[in-house]
């Protein structure tokens, strides 16, 4: 290990050590209970607690405590440091609690900030062990990673955001086809029948509260839930309106994409149908996000969910500014691709390209054929091969003669996209973006990947 490694090393252990070890430095005046908001953003993603601590000289350390997530400390010549938090770190005695950082260039590790009054994250300058809370304060918990640079950080929610209010029931809310729906208690029983929906609403309200989502959900190829549908009763709905009656369910989100005949049968039967109709940029993913958290009661998760997608964009977009922007065509066998008004479009100009098909002038989803694509010749083409059925499309691609004097062929920027995170109308879109990002910028990535 280098002595440079080795001081970086200590550096963070008395940093996590301060983190719980020392009493606290002031008291809360009057010992009434302090609300504090909590957020942990592990590679997981971001969870974000409200929690009410004792006004008798409450600290970070308690607020972390408060959330009800496991937290493994080590106790050494240095105090108790914090080496892991919901099951993501080191465990002791068994491994060191930097065991993540120990043997090679990679390190991660938990590390301990505060929402400053401008809205920012602020290091901690003391463990949370000796930092004293005020009523209204935001901590934050971040498992940093220096193997993902490009890692986006916790969302700076706001307190207001954390601690809402309690949901106020009885409620009516507009859907996308503008119409009131009224809810007398927070849906506990929700079906999803669109993908979109579906990832949406676990991430606002968890497997707990969701009666189904649809076969699509369960398929790793274009779904980003494929492996986290335990404990859903239902992973196999479609459009049908028998089986979505039969299911008793309180609330049923659909698209408007969805079988109008089926919407129909469904309202007739007084079904508590709530409809989404735009998804086409990240405006319509924010608004859907926001619509869903209105609906469920889940309205603080909504703004974090939300938060957390726009900051990860938002590092991408720092990353690449300035580049020049590589000129790139999404393309699936068959010779489907995206345009102006689609979520393809969206995520190539979030990761800092110029989509050929914009440029030409076409529609949101034209089909385009050969001739097409020799005389925009990108700078690079990003496959997709789900609803082809192409097994290999980067092969199909390059093997094509008609193909071979492409530029982004000759000088190897053809680039299989993964579906799930391309076409996806949810907040995965961020993972989109920085997929492309890196497909278009690489050296750029790499540059970053080495600091």
């Amino acid at each position: 290990m280098t002595i440079r490694r080795t001081a970086a090393i200590l550096t963070l252990a008395i940093l996590t050590a301060l983190a719980m070890a020392a009493p606290p430095a002031a008291a809360q005046d009057g010992g009434e209970p302090v609300r504090v908001g909590v957020i942990v953003h592990g590679p997981d993603g971001t969870q974000t607690f409200c929690v009410t601590l004792d006004g008798d000289e409450p600290t970070g350390a308690d607020a972390l405590a408060a959330t009800g997530l496991p937290v493994v400390a080590d106790t050494g010549f240095m105090g108790s440091m914090v080496c892991q938090i919901d099951g993501v770190g080191c465990v002791p005695p068994d491994e060191s609690c930097f065991c993540q950082c120990e043997g090679g260039e990679s390190c991660a590790y938990w590390s301990y900030f505060h929402r400053s009054e401008s809205g920012g994250w602020v290091y901690s300058p003391v463990g949370a062990g000796s930092y004293p809370l005020e009523h209204g304060a935001v901590e934050g918990w971040w498992w940093r990673d220096n193997a993902d640079p490009d890692a986006a950080p916790p969302p700076a929610l706001a307190f207001e955001e954390i601690c809402a209010p309690a949901p106020v029931f009885p409620r009516t809310v507009i859907d996308g086809l503008e119409r009131a729906i009224t809810l007398d208690a927070p849906p506990e029983r929700i079906a999803s029948v669109a993908l979109g929906s579906d990832e949406i609403l676990l991430a606002l309200v968890g497997p707990e509260r969701l009666l189904g989502v649809t076969f699509l959900a369960e398929d790793p190829a274009i779904s980003n839930v494929a492996g986290q549908l335990d404990g859903i009763p239902h992973t196999n709905l479609t459009g049908n309106p028998e089986r979505l009656i039969e299911l008793g369910a309180d609330l049923i989100v659909m698209a408007s994409y969805s079988n109008p005949a089926a919407l129909d049968q469904l309202l007739d039967a007084g079904e508590p149908v709530f409809v989404l109709t735009e998804f086409n940029d990240l405006d319509e993913i924010r608004a859907n996000i926001r619509l869903l958290g209105e609906v469920t009661g889940t309205e603080a998760r909504a703004e974090a969910l939300v938060a957390e997608m726009d900051a990860r964009i938002a590092a991408v977009a720092e990353t690449v500014a300035g580049g020049d922007p590589p000129r790139v065509l999404y393309y699936e066998p068959g010779g489907i691709t995206y345009g102006p008004g689609s979520t393809v479009d969206a995520i190539i100009t979030l990761a800092g390209g110029a989509n050929v098909v914009a440029e030409a002038g076409l529609d949101a989803y034209p089909l385009v054929n050969p001739e097409f694509v020799l005389a925009a010749d990108p700078d690079v083409v990003l496959l997709g091969g789900w609803f082809s059925g192409e097994a290999d499309p980067l092969a199909w691609f390059t093997s094509d003669p008609a193909f071979a004097t492409l530029r982004a062929v000759r000088e190897g920027r053809v680039i299989p996209i993964v579906d799930a995170h391309m076409t996806n109308v949810s907040h995965h879109i961020a993972q989109g973006v920085e997929d492309v990002a890196r497909a278009l910028y690489p050296d750029l990535f790499e540059t970053e990947a080495g600091r």
